[in-house]
Parts: structure tokens; sequence; C-alpha cells
């Protein structure tokens, strides 16, 4: 074989391995943003209605939603701190979580328990 030949045959493996690893890096981005956006969107509770436990939180009314996603998970209520708040960020109930104590309990979901902290209480 000349040294044209084997230059062509490197070029082709070369760019065969780099589209090959580009489609590989696209699949596994892909998957890991799709289950980010399913964890997000697709609201899951902690535990089953059986298996759920009561869990009293405080509020203040100076959290910011990061800290309220924190409250939430140290107390088990939600399974990913960051997947809360962002679902806190995205929600309609952003801002409006009210100073107080309240009763929570693990087989809510997220969006259940940013409606019960945001209503006033009595």
């Amino acid at each position: 074989m000349d040294n044209k030949t084997i230059r062509f045959i490197v070029s082709f493996t070369l760019n065969a391995l780099i589209i090959l690893a580009g489609i590989y890096l696209i699949f596994v981005m892909g998957n890991k943003a799709y289950s980010f956006g399913h964890n997000i969107f697709n609201e899951e509770s902690v535990t089953s209605q059986a298996d759920a436990r009561q869990v009293e939180i405080t509020l203040t009314g100076s959290e910011k939603s990061g800290d309220i996603a924190k409250i939430l998970y140290d107390k088990g209520l939600v399974k990913d701190e960051t997947i809360a708040h962002l679902q806190i960020v995205l929600s309609d109930y952003k801002g409006d979580f009210k100073a107080g104590t309240y009763q929570l309990d693990t087989s809510m979901k997220p969006t259940e328990m940013f409606e019960i902290m945001s209503k006033e209480q009595e």
C-alpha cells in the first residue's frame, strides 16, 4: 500500500470514530436531559399513602426558593433538592409562601405542599 492509501484509511477511520463519539454523546446527554425534565414535571411523592409519615416544617417568610427546597429535602419530603428548587421556581406558587408551621406528609406531591405553604394560616 502506498502512503496515500494509508492516509485515506486513517482519515476515514478517525472521521468515523469522531462521528460515532458525537452520536453517543448526543444520545447520553439527551437521555440525561429527558430524565431531568421528567423528574421536574412528572411530580412524584416520596412514599405511598399507606407508608406516609407526618412532617412538621416551619417557614419564617424570609426563605428563598432554594432554602425551602433544602428544608423539604432535609425533612424527607422530596427526593432531590435541585429538582424541588426548580419545581418551586417553575410553579405558580413562587414567592407566595407564607410564614407559619405546616403539617405535611411524605405522600404529598410537591405542588400539593406548595399549595398548603402558600395559603394563609388560620
